[in-house]
């Protein structure tokens, strides 16, 4: 059986391809703003320890590969998300807040405490980058839920 062709499939990647896609802006948007918020008491951090980040030059292309890269990944979150749209718990945004803090407990979490064990990032921002990836990560969840559901 061509599982592909079964009713209901297409309906719902195509759900998850345009509510991931919306997402993905969202975290982009969301990134800035936690970024824009958090560097005055960061900056000194990431100075200190600027032997460890590639250059952001040119800044254009830099930002036009974050655009994407972010994109893709809302997309992908929101294929996953119609997957196992069925047994993630609540209903409309609810649903998606509780798909956000899984992704943070299943991916965020656990790489940053690998992060902290294993590199000589500051812990001030390995803190920030936990705390504003789960921000990041529930406006993600809300957006997602929020068009998901009004997708046709």
């Amino acid at each position: 059986m061509n599982v592909i062709n079964k009713p209901g499939i297409d309906m719902n990647a195509k759900k998850g391809v345009v509510a991931g896609f919306s997402a993905g802006i969202a975290m982009m948007i969301s990134g800035i703003v936690v970024w824009g918020t958090t560097q005055g008491y960061l900056m000194p951090a990431y100075e200190a320890s600027a032997a460890l980040w590639k250059p952001m030059e040119p800044l254009s292309t830099w930002l036009a590969q974050m655009w994407a890269l972010t994109i893709v990944e809302g997309i992908l979150y929101g294929l996953v998300y119609s997957v196992i749209y069925g047994g993630i718990p609540g209903k409309n945004i609810s649903k998606g807040l509780n798909f956000a803090v899984i992704l943070w407990l299943v991916g965020t979490v656990p790489g940053m405490a690998i992060t902290y064990l294993s590199m000589a990032v500051p812990n001030l921002i390995i803190a920030s980058w936990v705390f504003g990836g789960l921000i990041n990560l529930l406006v993600m969840g809300a957006v997602l839920a929020f068009v998901y559901e009004r997708v046709n």
